[in-house]
């Protein structure tokens, strides 16, 4: 999962059910990240718990739109560099990531759609 913060830097994480635990409600509110998979499904935020006495406030990721590859490549486009992680070394790095999955994604589909042909 990718994350543009406001800052504008990139910050990735495993999955939508997984977002950084710093996040507060607030940002989410205010729509200050932008979040998408390496697919380019988009994601946006949504309160589904408000602080209370010894309650914390929660939130969700939640799919918005079609998948668009080019919903991930622009954010890498805003982004000024990528927060340190295991996964890519650079915004390079992510970006390539992101277009091998589309040709593998893209190959898959041929090939079925070909298989379906027959």
């Amino acid at each position: 999962m990718i994350m543009l913060r406001d800052d504008p830097v990139i910050e990735v994480f495993e999955s939508a059910g997984t977002p950084p635990n710093w996040i507060e409600c607030i940002d989410i509110e205010n729509g200050e990240y932008k979040f998408c998979e390496d697919t380019g499904q988009r994601f946006v935020g949504e309160v589904v718990q408000r602080a209370g006495f010894l309650r914390r406030e929660q939130f969700r990721l939640k799919p918005e739109g079609e998948p668009d590859v080019m919903n991930a490549l622009r954010l890498l486009d805003q982004a000024k560099t990528i927060e340190p992680n295991e996964y890519f070394a650079d915004l390079e790095s992510l970006r390539r990531h992101i277009l091998d999955r589309q040709t593998k994604t893209t190959d898959q589909d041929t090939l079925q759609a070909a298989r379906h042909v027959r």
